[in-house]
């Protein structure tokens, strides 16, 4: 069994094999923050335009021109 490098709880030596570091209720709190960070990154594109991802300050300096 693998050793988890969050809460060193052992988990599935199958999951280490996917390149897993974390168990899966570790796993799943990350991603659920990873969810909200991403949810703030977002804005239109244009006037009256769909929203669109940020990923990083260069974009968001030359959004809406």
């Amino acid at each position: 069994m693998a050793i988890c490098i969050e809460c060193d709880d052992e988990y599935a030596d199958r999951r280490r094999a996917l390149g897993y570091n974390t168990c899966l209720d570790c796993g799943q709190d990350a991603a659920e923050k990873e969810i909200l960070r991403k949810a703030k990154c977002s804005a239109p594109a244009y006037n009256k335009g769909g929203y669109m991802y940020i990923s990083s300050i260069k974009m968001a300096k030359e959004l809406g021109r």
